[in-house]
């Protein structure tokens, strides 16, 4: 409890938010309605006892000390994240300081016009995405394609004519993986945490720790 805060000062249960604190001048008790008035807000009071006028700091609700600490750990949270980002920029120009390259990876997914069993998986295959990716620096260097599997089946007729399972599977491609790579410069590692490569590093951050 803050020095500011008399020493009997106390919440009672009741609808409103009723304190109690103690005069500094006759010792006697002080009845008064806090509700509506912010934490640690400093209030002005006239005794009933002794007509003296005190001051009373309203200590902050649960309510109010639960916000401040989810806040302070949030705050705590982005100087922390913060701090690693430049950390791992830091890396970054000391490695193409040596003359190394550094480079980013991310995969993307596309879908590829694909039908099954005469269902249309996709419609159509659109380059758009990676067309602006590619005016941003971004080079694709991997394909893996994506398959769904289809049971085969035969087809027999006469006297056990039908449908039965076969003893295979069938693939068909639905759509792409695509791995592309960035190079970065040192005009890409800005101090700004939340640059392209800050934002980067903060969508991937565990790739970058240390295990």
């Amino acid at each position: 409890m803050s020095d500011s805060i008399p020493p009997k000062l106390s919440n009672l249960i009741g609808p409103a938010r009723v304190l109690v604190s103690e005069c500094p001048n006759c010792k006697q008790q002080i009845e008064f309605d806090a509700t509506g008035v912010n934490g640690n807000e400093v209030v002005a009071l006239e005794c009933p006892h002794c007509q003296n006028e005190t001051k009373v700091t309203v200590p902050p609700t649960e309510e109010e000390i639960a916000h401040a600490q989810a806040e302070a750990e949030r705050a705590n949270a982005e100087r922390l994240l913060i701090q690693q980002v430049n950390q791992i920029k830091d890396s970054m120009r000391t490695r193409l300081q040596n003359g190394k390259p550094v480079f980013l990876y991310e995969s993307i997914y596309i879908p590829v016009d694909s039908v099954v069993n005469g269902e249309n998986l996709a419609e159509g295959f659109s380059l758009t995405l990676l067309r602006q990716l590619g005016l941003l620096g971004w080079d694709v260097v991997q394909t893996v394609s994506k398959t769904v599997g289809v049971a085969l089946q035969n087809v027999s007729f006469g006297s056990t004519m039908g449908d039965s399972w076969g003893a295979g599977m069938g693939g068909n491609v639905m759509g792409v993986h695509l791995v592309i790579k960035k190079s970065l410069s040192f005009s890409d590692l800005t101090d700004d945490p939340h640059d392209e490569v800050g934002q980067f590093i903060q969508s991937h951050l565990d790739d970058f720790l240390p295990p």
